[in-house]
């Protein structure tokens, strides 16, 4: 089976910890998955699990609880989350577009769009990179496919890290995919600058739809339910829901049975107008793990929930932790 982890900054990344935490509690543990697809705040909890974290801490670390001497060990070898220095980089003369060619082949899609018209980014973000670095010995990928979505911000091309390129580092790939426009500096690599994967799709599920996997697992802080949203919040969600609707729609079509996770207008609530605004983790975290477990607790899902379980059932017979 496969996990997708969608994009949606550092509130994004809280409500990745909520759901993992809650399907932990379920008898899933995303460490078990086939291959997990990470697109920007996804990527980093991908990269993070695929190292080894628990998803049963995940929550807990993010309201400042306890966790456990495996999920402490990890926490231990970076020194914690990460602190952005959100501060731009002083700029001289009129801000020009990061990539004017991109406006040309942008086909329709306004998150390239964006992305070409926009300035370019100016607060570095090195230290994601280095972080999740220290996690892999700097350059070695995880045994366990990790797919990890940027794209390219000179000819708008989605590069899936881990499956189309091996030569950079996680750490580079993770801050790549994390890269958001007209925010963080582009990543350049090998000669080509990558912004964050979400400039072609928040989620990226459509990657999982020929593998043949019993279940996809697509968890979308992005996007919403179909729930009436509260007032005054964002619009973009509805264009997020429906791209992932038509991911799913294809994943389904090829005969894969799908779970999707997306946040309630509670959660939304709780995440905010700003997705890189911190003090919003808790309550995005605790808001999206009522809301998960009540979910997996319906009779709707209890089919693909068996499947969750008896994935993890299998793994830790194959090879005990």
């Amino acid at each position: 089976m496969g996990i997708v982890l969608g994009a949606g900054g550092v509130v994004g990344a809280a409500y990745h910890a909520g759901v993992l935490t809650a399907l932990a509690d379920a008898g899933f543990d995303a460490r078990d998955a086939e291959i997990i697809v990470g697109t920007s705040a996804g990527s980093s909890t991908g990269a993070i699990i695929r190292a080894g974290f628990p998803p049963k801490d995940l929550a807990n670390r993010t309201l400042g609880k306890s966790i456990s001497p495996e999920a402490s060990a990890l926490v231990a070898l970076t020194g914690g989350p990460p602190a952005l220095d959100l501060r731009p980089k002083p700029i001289s003369g009129i801000p020009r577009p990061a990539s004017p060619s991109l406006l040309l082949k942008a086909s329709g899609s306004p998150g390239k769009v964006l992305a070409g018209i926009l300035p370019t980014g100016q607060i570095s973000a090195d230290v994601i990179g280095e972080r999740i670095n220290m996690l892999y010995d700097q350059s070695q990928w995880p045994e366990a496919p990790l797919w990890i979505c940027a794209v390219d911000l000179d000819n708008g091309e989605r590069v899936v890290f881990g499956r189309d390129r091996h030569d950079a580092s996680i750490g580079v790939a993770v801050q790549a995919s994390s890269a958001i426009p007209g925010f963080f500096e582009p990543v350049i690599h090998d000669g080509s600058r990558y912004v964050d994967g979400g400039v072609h799709s928040a989620t990226n599920a459509d990657l999982l739809a020929d593998l043949e996997l019993d279940l996809v697992v697509a968890i979308s802080p992005m996007s919403a339910t179909s729930e009436r949203p509260p007032p005054g919040l964002p619009t973009a969600r509805p264009l997020h829901s429906l791209r992932l609707a038509k991911e799913v729609k294809h994943i389904r079509n090829n005969g894969t049975k799908v779970l999707t996770f997306q946040p309630r207008p509670s959660e939304v609530s709780a995440m905010g107008r700003n997705a890189m605004d911190p003090s919003r983790r808790k309550a995005t975290t605790r808001a999206a793990l009522k809301s998960a477990h009540e979910r997996l607790a319906s009779s709707a899902v209890a089919e693909r929930l068996e499947i969750l379980q008896a994935c993890s059932q299998l793994q830790r017979a194959a090879k005990p932790r």
